[in-house]
């Protein structure tokens, strides 16, 4: 994968567009979701993109963030690192197949029959895509990720006399569940701008990862700042209310903003995207399965690559299975269980980050974060902080505190599974002290 397809995969695993927003709009208002995303870009996406810009220049090898924790913390840390990352790959990944349905239902009426099976037929074309091998993804991954930029581009730009002249929205900041409202919309925020060291699972098939994978993230963490503020700006300026946003909603103000054919191609855009980074996702999340299975915690028939185009096909035909079974589940409950088990797996990254300083000093030519303890310090506590802050939204609701326990009961079996897979399997063949 060269550096303009690792971008545009890269766009597209963290982004995809500022479709997602809309219910954080909803939930949060209007200027506290504005604020959240100016603010969690610095607090939560450079530090994440920061630490895997430095680990991926340091192991650039297939298995990324597992074998960062593994080498740094041993073998339970780092199948502790695989079981977060397969549960929250697991409620996320489900959701896309659902929305490009439910999008392409605002443009053609559908039964909700038709749009399962439109959803299940989405997984198994980007199944598909993906037994072809990294290549054809990166292609791809370009031509959809110019598909989702353009009809963003063509509502700021119709709107771009809002931003000029941009009026604060009218909604207060909170509503009367403060707690709960910064909770929620910090929750849907992250969601949108997480994921940065995801693409280092698949880093051994980039050009020259070590020096590439920092190159793309310089270039689209504005371009997805932007992508998310300047519609955002476009939209809210001056609004009175945001109780009618929803998913989908994006498609009504470009129908307002522009008329219907922009109205029409934002809602294209959101059937565009919600395939386009599910394709681009499974790139690197079936090959979570392909590496617990080389390291002894999975099925051993998990390991085999068809060499035909150099993927590990039966791991990605089982992911495609589990997502089958997956469709559908409710959003706001998805994003709550992703964002935690996201969340828990990024702070082992962070650790590995500090403790890999101490392992591997020698770092000449490579990649590393400047600024020293305090820099350091810094990049490890700010996304932490911005996590913490989102135990607002499980304190204050019902609903959040269900999500909430549920996530630490499902934290809670990876003990037991490190321990019967090991059994099962056999684990890991060397194992580090």
């Amino acid at each position: 994968m060269g550096l303009v397809a690792l971008i545009s995969v890269m766009f597209l695993v963290v982004s995809g567009g500022a479709y997602g927003l809309e219910d954080g709009v909803r939930i949060g208002g209007p200027k506290l979701i504005i604020l959240l995303c100016l603010i969690v870009p610095l607090t939560l996406s450079l530090p994440t993109a920061l630490m895997a810009g430095e680990l991926t220049a340091l192991m650039p090898v297939e298995g990324g963030f597992y074998f960062w924790v593994k080498r740094s913390l041993g073998p339970f840390a780092g199948f502790a690192e695989a079981y977060l990352t397969l549960l929250y790959t697991a409620v996320d990944m489900a959701i896309y197949p659902v929305l490009f349905a439910a999008y392409l239902s605002f443009l053609v009426p559908l039964s909700a029959a038709e749009q399962a099976a439109i959803a299940v037929a989405i997984i198994w074309i980007s199944g598909l895509l993906n037994v072809a091998g990294v290549r054809p993804v990166g292609g791809v991954s370009i031509a959809l990720a110019i598909v989702l930029i353009a009809p963003f581009a063509a509502l700021v730009v119709a709107g771009f006399g809002k931003i000029a002249h941009f009026a604060m929205p009218l909604a207060p900041m909170f509503s009367t569940d403060p707690l709960g409202a910064l909770g929620a919309a910090l929750t849907v925020v992250i969601w949108n701008f997480g994921g940065w060291e995801n693409l280092s699972v698949v880093s051994a098939e980039m050009e020259n990862p070590r020096r590439n994978y920092v190159r793309a993230i310089a270039v689209a963490l504005p371009l997805i700042v932007a992508g998310y503020v300047l519609p955002l700006m476009v939209c809210l300026s001056g609004a009175p209310s945001s109780a009618n946003w929803r998913e989908g909603w994006f498609a009504h103000e470009g129908l307002k903003i522009g008329g219907p054919m922009l109205g029409g191609a934002l809602a294209v855009g959101g059937s565009v995207m919600a395939f386009a980074v599910f394709e681009a996702a499974m790139l690197w999340v079936s090959r979570m399965p392909f590496v617990l299975a080389r390291e002894g915690y999975l099925p051993a028939a998990l390991r085999d690559i068809w060499t035909t185009t150099a993927t590990p096909v039966r791991a990605i035909i089982w992911s495609c299975v589990v997502f089958t079974i997956l469709i559908p589940l409710g959003f706001v409950a998805l994003v709550v269980l992703d964002v935690f088990f996201y969340m828990a797996a990024l702070a082992l990254e962070m650790a590995a980050l500090v403790r890999l300083r101490r392992l591997e000093p020698a770092r000449q030519g490579l990649f590393t974060i400047g600024g020293g303890k305090v820099a350091l310090a810094l990049v490890v506590a700010l996304p932490l902080l911005t996590w913490f802050a989102t135990f607002g939204l499980a304190l204050s609701t019902g609903g959040g505190q269900r999500d909430f326990l549920i996530a630490i009961a499902l934290t809670g079996t990876i003990w037991p599974a490190y321990h019967l897979m090991r059994r099962r399997w056999g684990g890991p063949a060397v194992i580090e002290s």
